[in-house]
């Protein structure tokens, strides 16, 4: 399973699921670079989009799941 965090209380949640062995990707500004390097210094798979997905922009959205999709094949994604 593989988890999409578009804003800071979809973050939240994957933490408050004690998903941390599951994939991350979290859109530009969701978490900050301090936030990212502790994760991945704590061997968490977490992979940062370079730009901002809003909630209401879903064809981009679906452009962010086939790009995880394509590095995490067979998986499911959690948005």
């Amino acid at each position: 399973m593989v988890f999409l965090a578009l804003t800071r209380s979809g973050f939240d949640a994957y933490l408050a699921l004690g998903a941390s062995a599951e994939a991350l990707w979290v859109g530009a500004e969701v978490i900050s670079d301090g936030e990212l390097a502790a994760l991945r210094k704590s061997g968490v798979d977490v992979s940062d989009f370079n730009y901002k997905i809003e909630l209401q922009e879903h064809e981009v959205i679906a452009g962010a799941v086939e790009t995880i999709k394509e590095h995490h094949p067979g998986h499911a994604v959690w948005v």
